[in-house]
């Protein structure tokens, strides 16, 4: 049995129907149709589903069950449809591609990075390994601010995930918005400027219909900004301490924020982590022209680092921590520290580590973080848990509003759309 659309709107010509991300925090999927048209943005896994049905040895059959159970959109969502954008490749977005029907064709924020993030998951054992897309689905990279045959447009937008796009539709006789997740600025400040960015496709007339997540409308926990997690993390490196800095391997902006703080406090940067040395090489293109900072690999990722980048042993690291920031996944970092706690090699004095989280509504790491802070205490760790925000807070919607001028809002990515919609109404 076909599952229906969480929502359907229909404004002009446009019907818009949303299979993911309605009342909820992540999994967006919405269908746009328009007259002989269609189009997908996002083809989400709801997490909030699958935390319902899986826990512990309770596994997903496959994927014809994850669609019954509404975990990932119905099937139904992608036949006849003109192609498939994604907004970012954070995984309540981009989904599990190898499900998707052969023929599909598939509009990413970069093809460098979805090939690591397929590889990290081919080999899953779990459901996971569905992620990678098949053969017969055809891969494309969204050209910013380049409108496609089919009426889209991607819009650079800062986000956690980088590139991350929010989507623009021009229709037979409708507009319309998807602002896929953004913020308005970065862990350090607007690296890229999400406001002036969608100003630039809105124009003077805006957008009919908008499509705006508000993942931060009614939360009671306040992420901290960027001059906050600048004055912290500042003192705690001019205090000559071993910092340790966990962050997601798709946040290229805060990778690029503790590049800044490096080049002040005068460290060389480290990586310690298989899936961050996966990405390295397309960040520091990325940073090309930036002032230079010394960044190495730590010894034993069995994989070779890029050209021009040395390699540096876990003992130097220990036996000069002022030298260095340590860059990591974090149960990777916890591993290698308990090795080296078998051979009587323990951390500095002061050590601090510092979990970055920028997603907490969208992960399923909580419990991992309590154990990875529980053996960071035993092993003499200070742990800081911040959270910088990959979403706009509720006192930018105005703005972002004001940039839009949408005639109509349809709250997405939240559980309070009713707080959205009235804070919208305020700015319009």
């Amino acid at each position: 049995m076909a599952l229906r659309p969480q929502a359907t709107i229909t404004e002009g010509s446009l019907t818009v129907e949303i299979y993911g991300g309605y009342g909820e925090i992540g999994g967006n999927c919405v269908v746009v149709k328009d007259r002989g048209r269609k189009v997908v943005f996002d083809n989400g896994i709801r997490f909030q589903v699958l935390k319902r049905y899986y826990r512990g040895r309770i596994r997903p059959l496959g994927v014809a069950e994850l669609r019954s159970v509404g975990a990932i959109p119905p099937r139904e969502v992608f036949e006849g449809a003109d192609a498939v954008y994604i907004s970012h490749l954070h995984l309540d977005h981009v989904g599990l591609l190898g499900a998707l029907p052969p023929g599909t064709k598939v509009y990413v924020p970069s093809l460098e990075v979805l090939e690591a993030l397929e590889s990290w998951y081919k080999a899953s054992p779990a459901w996971l390994a569905e992620l990678p897309h098949r053969l017969g689905v055809e891969l494309e990279e969204l050209k910013p601010y380049q409108e496609d045959g089919l009426g889209v447009t991607p819009i650079p937008v800062s986000h956690s995930a980088y590139p991350s796009f929010a989507l623009a539709y021009r229709g037979h006789d409708r507009t319309l918005f998807y602002s896929g997740d953004l913020r308005l600025q970065g862990p350090l400040g607007p690296r890229l400027d999400t406001l002036e960015n969608v100003a630039r496709v809105a124009g003077a007339g805006g957008f009919d219909v908008a499509l705006l997540e508000g993942t931060n409308v009614g939360d009671v926990e306040t992420p901290i900004d960027p001059e906050g997690f600048k004055g912290m993390l500042g003192r705690l490196l001019a205090e000559g301490r071993l910092a340790v800095v966990s962050i997601d391997p798709l946040d290229f902006e805060m990778f690029s924020a503790l590049w800044n703080l490096a080049l002040v406090s005068g460290r060389s940067i480290v990586i310690a982590s298989h899936q961050l040395l996966d990405v390295l090489p397309y960040w520091l293109r990325e940073l090309e022209g930036a002032p230079r900072v010394e960044v190495a690999v730590v010894e034993g990722l069995e994989k070779p680092p890029p050209l021009g980048v040395d390699l540096v042993s876990l003992r130097d690291i220990l036996g000069s921590p002022e030298s260095f920031i340590l860059v990591q996944e974090p149960v990777g970092f916890l591993e290698a520290v308990r090795r080296l706690r078998l051979w009587d090699v323990a951390l500095p004095q002061g050590t601090v580590v510092i979990l970055t989280t920028p997603e907490p509504h969208e992960s399923w790491l909580g419990a991992e973080e309590e154990a990875l802070a529980s053996w960071m205490h035993r092993l003499g760790a200070t742990v800081y848990r911040v959270r910088i925000s990959g979403h706009i807070h509720p006192h930018q919607l105005p703005k972002l509003a004001a940039a839009l001028k949408p005639r109509r809002v349809i709250p997405v990515h939240t559980r309070h759309p009713k707080l959205l919609q009235a804070l919208i109404r305020r700015a319009l």
